[in-house]
């Protein structure tokens, strides 16, 4: 099992710039207040970009992100790190589209929408930590995580806003087992962020270490909800046990919670190359497979990909792989339990019926840095097949219960509504000054989205300004 914030901590910087899992990867902009070898670092966080967008160029595009970062160095077994920012402005129209239809503003929270058509998030973080020697650490705060050596995960990832949660981390020989447990919230029943309902997810890693080029990772996640139609859950004591299997639990307990398998593994064949992989096992019945009748309920995903460093010349680096589920993946019967947090997917930001293929370039040259990045998709959305004026669950909206599908079988990859996506966004930053704490940064991104019936696209530009290292809200879908 793999994190990014694993390895920005080891020095191993992920080709796409997930550097960790907290929002601030080092605070270089920081003002240190030292006293002996503690040391108090204040940081700051800062990204403000404006541009415009080429189909409409009265449409003046602009964000601001700025915010501080407070984080307790040099003290022996403990690490302390709390952050807060605000973020709104007027976005590219998909960004607004999703604003408005999951009050979502994108990777950064529950959006807010006032009378002049602008956005606002509050976005908070921050952890406390206690590491007991070599083979155990502590953690309890609120942030995001990504579990998985991808660019994208199909377990958790940082697409969706931060939340609470607790962790700890075994370290034996080579074994690595982690345990996650978070609070979440759903707006199933609300378009309130204050009555918001509570659920939560326990989740654990069993990691294997085979040599140094061969990674084999085991996982298990279960989510409930604080409450159903016989009783008040809460954080139900039966999943706190660190060591235990969460299926035959759920079974003893007579609770119809949703749990997730899955698998990932990384080959290094050489130095400067990766193979990785995800495999996702929400729901499967192999007596349903082995009659071909395509049920509803084998739900499944898997994901494939390799990296390359130092590619024909130093600094250049190539990251390219392939993800994809199918119908009803995440989803449950309660869509206050389907795998999400705050109407976004705690997984891959398309949610499920889904193929993707990511392609990512990265440049290093001293201070500057040169991305490029090229996505397509496609996948499937719920349609009205039976003209009554309601959309028929095809399992492509990860939201929606999984009760009454359209019919028991005859489920296929991408059915529905078919859209396909297409998403290139050209980034040039530069380093700034000795303390290289800013960057200056230009960007270029062309978005198109079409189905039988429309085609969208966003066409921009923006230029700006950000701290170094600042992790970017997922917006790239």
């Amino acid at each position: 099992m793999n994190d990014k914030k694993s390895d920005a901590h080891s020095g191993i910087q992920p080709l796409a710039e997930k550097l960790e899992t907290n929002l601030f990867s080092t605070p270089d902009s920081s003002y240190k207040f030292e006293n002996g070898k503690p040391s108090l670092c204040l940081g700051t966080l800062v990204n403000v970009a404006g541009g415009y967008q080429v189909e409409d160029k009265s449409k003046a595009l602009y964000h601001g992100f700025a915010g501080l970062d407070l984080r307790l160095n040099n003290v022996k077994h403990w690490s302390l790190n709390v952050g807060y920012a605000i973020s709104g402005g007027s976005p590219p129209q998909y960004l607004s589209n999703m604003g408005d239809r999951e009050q979502v503003w994108a990777g950064n929270g529950f959006a807010i929408r006032d009378q002049k058509d602008l956005y606002h998030a509050h976005y908070t973080y921050g952890h406390v930590s206690y590491s007991n020697g070599k083979h155990f650490h502590f953690e309890v705060g609120k942030n995001k995580h990504f579990w998985g050596d991808g660019y994208r995960s199909l377990i958790v990832s940082d697409n969706a806003n931060t939340f609470p949660y607790a962790r700890i981390t075994t370290k034996v020989w080579k074994l690595k087992y982690t345990n996650l447990w978070m609070q979440l919230r759903d707006l199933s029943y609300t378009n309130q962020l204050k009555k918001a309902r509570i659920k939560y997810a326990a989740m654990h890693a069993l990691s294997f270490n085979a040599g140094k080029r061969f990674n084999l990772s085991l996982y298990e996640l279960v989510v409930w909800q604080d409450r159903d139609t016989m009783s008040r859950r809460s954080l139900d004591i039966n999943y706190l046990n660190p060591i235990i299997f969460y299926r035959p639990v759920e079974y003893s307990v007579g609770s119809p919670d949703n749990v997730i398998l899955a698998l990932s593994m990384k080959y290094r064949p050489t130095p400067r190359l990766q193979i990785y992989g995800q495999f996702l096992l929400d729901e499967f019945n192999l007596a349903q497979l082995k009659t071909r009748k395509k049920w509803w309920a084998n739900k499944y995903g898997g994901q494939l990909g390799f990296k390359t460093f130092d590619l024909m010349t130093p600094g250049f680096s190539w990251q390219s792989e392939a993800n994809i589920t199918r119908p009803f993946t995440y989803t449950h019967g309660s869509p206050i339990q389907s795998w999400t947090h705050l109407n976004q997917a705690m997984a891959h930001p398309l949610g499920c019926n889904f193929i993707e293929w990511v392609n990512l370039f990265r440049y290093d040259i001293k201070d500057w840095v040169i991305t490029e990045e090229f996505i397509w998709a496609a996948y499937g959305r719920d349609r009205d097949i039976d003209g009554d004026g309601i959309p028929d669950n095809l399992g492509g909206n990860i939201l929606r219960s999984y009760r009454n599908p359209y019919e028991q079988y005859g489920h296929e990859m991408l059915q529905g509504l078919k859209s396909t996506f297409y998403f290139q966004s050209l980034s040039i930053s530069k380093k700034l000054g000795e303390s290289k704490a800013f960057e200056l940064f230009f960007n270029h991104t062309y978005r198109m989205e079409k189905n039988e019936f429309a085609i969208s696209t966003d066409h921009f530009f923006q230029l700006g300004i950000r701290t170094s290292g600042l992790l970017q809200p997922v917006q790239d879908y």
